[in-house]
This record gives C-alpha cells, sequence and structure tokens, in this order.
C-alpha cells in the first residue's frame, strides 16, 4: 500500500476524518495528549472562525486515513507555527504508535516542503517523545537548520506499581489530605462523587456545579473563554475522554477536577473550588481522591500534570522531563540563530505593549472616585428586658473556628481573628441557625460587626432585633455591617459548644419584615461619616 502526503484545509476535514484522528491519538499509548485531538483543534477553531483561512494540516495517509498529522497556523509567505499557540500545553506531530515511523516523518517533511514551508517554529515538544527526535531527524535531512532550546518541563509520574506504589511514594501528601479531611468531617459530610467515567452518572450531570465553580475561582477571574471550555468539554465527552470529579461537603459542591482519559493516560486539565472553602484545602482533596478514583478504573500507566509548576504539581509528580521550544528554517545554520532572536523580538514587542497599556489602565482605575456618601449608625432595641432562652453564645474551639473562616472566607482562623476586638463574642440566633453574629462589647453599648446569615430572607435590620432579645440590650450597628451568605451551609446535626446559655428572638420578627419605626422595639437612626 503507497502512502501519500498531502495538505488539507480545516474545512475539509469531515466526520469520519475526525474520528480518525482522535483514534490515532488513542494509538500512542503513554504518549497520548489531549492537545494532539481534533476535539481539542475543533473547539480552538469554533471560538476562532477567523482563523480559519490560516490553518493548514500537512499529514500523510493510506488508504485515506491518517498516519500522521501536523495542524500548523500560516504566518505569512512561508513560515507556520503550530495551531492554537499560547492556549495549547504542547505540540507534538500526531501518530497512531508509541513509536514513530521515520519513513512516515520523512513524507511529512517532504509535505512541508512541498507547500512551500521555509520557516517552522513548534513550542513545547516533549523531550520524553520519541516522536519530537524523529521529526527533528527528519527535518535536519530535508535540509532545514533546526535550532532547539529548552524552555519548560513537564510535570508527569509513570505508575507501573498502580495506586498503592504512588500512594507509598506520596505518602505525606496523603497524610495532609487524611489529616485535613478528618478535621471539615467534623463539620461537613464530605464525598467525591465521579461523571463520565464507565459505570458512574453522565458527566452532564455535574457539569453545572463545575462551571459554578469555575466562575467562582481565580481561573475564572482570567476571562479564559466560557464557550471554548464548554465545547472542548463536550466533543471529549462525545468520545468517551472526559472525566469530572466534584467533592461535596454535605449536599454543596465546593471543588472540582476535570481530568481526561486517553488509554493508559490520565491528563488533570482544571482544579476549580470555592474560594470562600480555601481553608478546607477543597482542591487538593479533591485531586487527590480523583486520582484514586482514576486508578479504580484501571489500566493507569501515567499521570499528565500538565506544564507549569505549582505547589500540588511539586508535591504530587517526580518526573520533569524538558518541553522543547523548535526553529527550523531553511537558511545557512549560522544564520539560524539571528533568524531566531529576531523573531523573538518581534513576539517580544507586543506582549511588551499589551504589558504597558494593562498599567495605564489599571491606573486609571485606581483614580479614586470620593466617598460614596455617608453610613448610618442604626440601634436596636429589644422587645423586653427578660431575656428568652433559645440562643447560644458560641465557644470558639477549633472546629467551630474553621466553621466561622469558611462562612466568612477567609484562609484561616488567623486571618479571621486579625479584625477582631479583644471583646468580641459569636452568638448563635435562632433554630438552624438563622445566623450567626459577631458582637464588640468593649463599647458602652453592644455593637454589631459582623453576621453570617444562613436564612437570607431575613435582613440585617431583622436580625439586629433578634439579637437585641437576645442579650436583653440595645444593639448598634451601622448599615454597612459585612453580611456573609456561605455556600457552605451550617452543619448538619451538629451543635457546637456553648459558653453559657443565652437569649435569642429568632421567632419574635417574621423574615424581611419592615423593622423601622418607632415604640420600644424601634429602629433609630442617624446620619454619620463612612
Amino acid at each position: 500500500m503507497v502512502n501519500r502526503a498531502s495538505t488539507l484545509h480545516a474545512e475539509e476535514i469531515d466526520t469520519d476524518l475526525a474520528r480518525a484522528w482522535d483514534e490515532l491519538v488513542a494509538g500512542r499509548g503513554v504518549q497520548a495528549d489531549v492537545f494532539d485531538t481534533h476535539a481539542w483543534m475543533s473547539s480552538w477553531l469554533t471560538s476562532r472562525p477567523e482563523r480559519a483561512e490560516h490553518v493548514r494540516i500537512p499529514g500523510v495517509f493510506a488508504a485515506g486515513r491518517p498516519l500522521a498529522l501536523l495542524p500548523l497556523e500560516l504566518d505569512g509567505s512561508g513560515r507556520a507555527h503550530e495551531l492554537g499557540r499560547g492556549q495549547r500545553e504542547r505540540t507534538r506531530v500526531v501518530l497512531g504508535t508509541p513509536e514513530p515511523q521515520s519513513a512516515v516523518l520523512r513524507q511529512l517533511v517532504g509535505e512541508l516542503r512541498r507547500i512551500g514551508i521555509r520557516e517552522l517554529t513548534l513550542y513545547r515538544m516533549p523531550s520524553r517523545d520519541p516522536a519530537t527526535h524523529a521529526l527533528l531527524a527528519a527535518l535536519r535531512e530535508a535540509g532545514y537548520a533546526v535550532d532547539v532550546r529548552e524552555r519548560m518541563t513537564d510535570m508527569i509520574e509513570a505508575t507501573p506499581d498502580g495506586w498503592s506504589g504512588y500512594r507509598a511514594r506520596h505518602r505525606g501528601f496523603d497524610s495532609a489530605i487524611a489529616q485535613t479531611t478528618r478535621r471539615a468531617g467534623q463539620l461537613w459530610t464530605l464525598r467525591v462523587a465521579a461523571f463520565g467515567a464507565p459505570g458512574t452518572p453522565p458527566l452532564a450531570a455535574g457539569l453545572a456545579d463545575h462551571d459554578e465553580l469555575f466562575d467562582l475561582s481565580w481561573k475564572g477571574r482570567l476571562g479564559a473563554s466560557p464557550e471554548r471550555r464548554r465545547l472542548l468539554t463536550r466533543a471529549l465527552d462525545a468520545r468517551g475522554m472526559a472525566r469530572l470529579y466534584v467533592l461535596y461537603a454535605d449536599d454543596r459542591a465546593i471543588a472540582s477536577c476535570l481530568g481526561v482519559r486517553i488509554g493508559p493516560v490520565v491528563q488533570w486539565h482544571t482544579i476549580a473550588y470555592d474560594p470562600a472553602a480555601a481553608m478546607l484545602s477543597p482542591g487538593n482533596v479533591v485531586h487527590w481522591r480523583a486520582q484514586e478514583l482514576a486508578f479504580a478504573e484501571g489500566g493507569l500507566a501515567l499521570i499528565d500534570l500538565l506544564p507549569g509548576a505549582s505547589p500540588l504539581k511539586d508535591r504530587i509528580s517526580t518526573e520533569r522531563p524538558a518541553l522543547l521550544d523548535v526553529c527550523a528554517a531553511r537558511v545557512p545554520h549560522r544564520v539560524l540563530p539571528l533568524l531566531r532572536g529576531a523573531r523573538e523580538m518581534q513576539r517580544a514587542v507586543p506582549i511588551a505593549a499589551r504589558a504597558r497599556v494593562r498599567s495605564l489602565r489599571a491606573r486609571v482605575g485606581t483614580v479614586d472616585a470620593g466617598s460614596s456618601g455617608t453610613a448610618r449608625r442604626l440601634e436596636a432595641r429589644p422587645a423586653t428586658e427578660i431575656p428568652t432562652r433559645a440562643g447560644v453564645r458560641l465557644t470558639l474551639d477549633q472546629p467551630t473556628l474553621r466553621l466561622l473562616a469558611v462562612a466568612c472566607a477567609r484562609k484561616g482562623p488567623q486571618e479571621m481573628r486579625a479584625d477582631w476586638g479583644p471583646d468580641d463574642r459569636w452568638y448563635r440566633i435562632g433554630t438552624g441557625p438563622l445566623a450567626v453574629a459577631r458582637v464588640d462589647h468593649h463599647e458602652p453599648v453592644p455593637t454589631l460587626r459582623e453576621v453570617v446569615r444562613y436564612d437570607p430572607t431575613y435582613t440585617l435590620e431583622a436580625i439586629a432585633l433578634m439579637l437585641a432579645d437576645l442579650l436583653a440590650s440595645p444593639v448598634r450597628y451601622l448599615d454597612e455591617v459585612p453580611v456573609r451568605d456561605p455556600r457552605l451551609r451550617w452543619p448538619r446535626a451538629w451543635s457546637p459548644p456553648t459558653a453559657e446559655p443565652a437569649p435569642s428572638g429568632a421567632e419574635s420578627v417574621a423574615p424581611g419584615a419592615a423593622v423601622a419605626g418607632t415604640g420600644s422595639r424601634g429602629v433609630f437612626s442617624r446620619a454619620e461619616g463612612a
């Protein structure tokens, strides 16, 4: 059978060819990579339709099926680079076998010459992939001068000994996760649910929770294209490659981990978590439990954490093979370093210009707009001098402090307590509870400083009145008192230790009731400077 080399345009990729493309990637064994899939290419191109005219896909085919593909974008006359630069983590030749066939790669390079590619740059080619070195050899053989530089490293770990061996190599991290889970378990029941894997609910059943967490996390604030993410997730799910793991505290999602399973390789693509729950290390917990479930699925030979350092990756991956930036050009060898330097300068100038523009915008955005007005100082008066007996003052032991830190979106108890005064106390208001409140008793009149509201139908005024009944004393507060509405609810069937019984008027005010007025239960206000 005679192989044929040709170059395709993006619109020439039909359903059958797309399926054959992804089957190639699945045949690569431990070199399988989501960034080589047609699913990845199509999601990127759909979100950037204006780039379609610049896309070329040189390939080698046998009986209409691809043997090798190299998706490229044309930069200009005779120049090309890998498709999706700036979005993809790695670049490879798309092949269908773990080991490359030199003859096929020579045909592929011959096709590059035929279509007039005089200068080719490919970023982040894995040094651990034998196809990388075979492609470099074919380029040199075809008369290209080749310059190779190490830029970054992969973050991977081979796992020939399964979960038990992997867990033993990282026993310190495993112990830390177990300790974190035990502490959180004093408040909430933690569980990880899998979606998209064989024998689990479909991926779509968990995507709403994942999307919400992604938008809450710092990754959502980066402005990454949500439509491209959704397109890629749907495409991978349709091919049976997507895996989603969601960490729940009781019934509330607090972290998720989206992975890609291609044969013996699992690639962890995205971890997202609720920043308010950061003290519980939800990202670490969901990732570690997801690893365990991925091993349980069977046949796992390589964990791929994707390039780029992070504290988590540093702790749970042991291999750092280099990624190579390749520049190949049909010029004399002595000229290539000069050419590459010129190209890098061209690339650096617009990056520096964009950074300057961002700096100027940030300066404009920080102009002081002046005071927005005044805050009202209010006073809630109790309905009676005889306190009721349904509320409690909280004892601030470690579980209670962790609960409050999560509710107030703080990194830990120490950071949270930095804002407290020496005479601040926390009170539980109503059954459920409806809210907990921090009160400063150092002032002549108890002063409300902070509210964590578990029932959002209760206004700040209503909570202040209930607190006044609880203390059988007037309570002062500003109408700008921070009111937290935590996503993570009060733990079920958990009663924190109490310092002393305290009264509560939880049932004396209806949710959202109007409380302004006169009389013994009035709320009196006067304007004050903010």
